[in-house]
């Protein structure tokens, strides 16, 4: 496992995975994201797959083959299968999906998992993880601007999100004004906790992809091909953001 000092910017792939993991290490990623359920969406044999069979065997041998076509690029590699409640495009049975997540957690170097999943399902996932070395990262999604967490709320959230076996806690959610981004930098500042990433989402909140990293967020998320988020920048964008601020990136000696 790769160590990376603070912070780090992951790549979101959507397509075109070859392609899209090369051209995301030559534009500055430190990691690689596999969003399965967008690659899904946008693989017509596969798109099917999202809202009827999920136990299909086809999907996990394709996950699978997609993962194995990022590795060339030679950077850590998250696996995310987002369920539509939290901002994804995978609906229907979460037995199902969790099943999916399980079979390939040891392929990949994370695994992203919503904090509302069950406690038992995230545990089943941290005890495969542990076997192979797998860290975890739990995600909250807050898209409703009414639904804006407190400051306090954001922390309470961090700290419930590492009680359930995160190795990282990430937190993103649509602001509603300028006092909104300065909770994700107060935050950041003030967290004691292991490794946090904290985005504001949507146009108003993009300044907190390049800047949150700076107040001590460990990761910000840029896409390769195209957006995977509202508010998402490029992979490139937030390098050159990097740069502009002085903030340095990248693998530890």
């Amino acid at each position: 496992m790769k160590k990376f000092s603070r912070p780090a910017i992951v790549g979101t792939i959507t397509k075109d995975v070859k392609e899209s993991a090369l051209s995301g290490k030559r534009d500055g990623a430190d990691i690689l994201e596999l969003r399965l359920d967008l690659l899904m969406k946008n693989t017509p044999e596969f798109e099917k797959y999202l809202k009827g069979d999920f136990k299909s065997p086809k999907l996990s041998l394709q996950f699978k083959k997609w993962i194995k076509d990022a590795k060339p690029a030679g950077l850590p590699i998250i696996g995310t299968l987002r369920s539509k409640a939290e901002g994804g495009v995978f609906e229907g049975d979460e037995n199902a999906r969790f099943e999916l997540i399980k079979t390939v957690i040891e392929n990949v170097d994370y695994i992203d998992i919503e904090r509302e999943s069950s406690k038992k399902k995230i545990y089943e996932c941290r005890n495969i993880a542990k076997k192979s070395g797998t860290k975890i990262i739990i995600s909250s999604h807050f898209f409703d601007k009414k639904d804006v967490p407190s400051s306090k709320k954001l922390k309470r959230i961090l700290k419930k999100s590492f009680e359930r076996s995160a190795d990282i806690a990430k937190v993103a959610f649509m602001p509603d004004g300028k006092e909104d981004l300065l909770k994700v930098y107060r935050v950041a500042l003030e967290n004691k906790m292991p490794d946090i990433c904290l985005i504001a989402m949507g146009d108003f909140g993009k300044q907190t992809r390049i800047l949150a990293p700076f107040f001590g967020s460990s990761l910000t998320y840029g896409y390769i091909d195209e957006a995977a988020a509202p508010g998402q920048l490029s992979v490139a964008q937030i390098k050159r953001g990097f740069r502009l601020f002085g903030i340095k990136n990248g693998e530890k000696n």
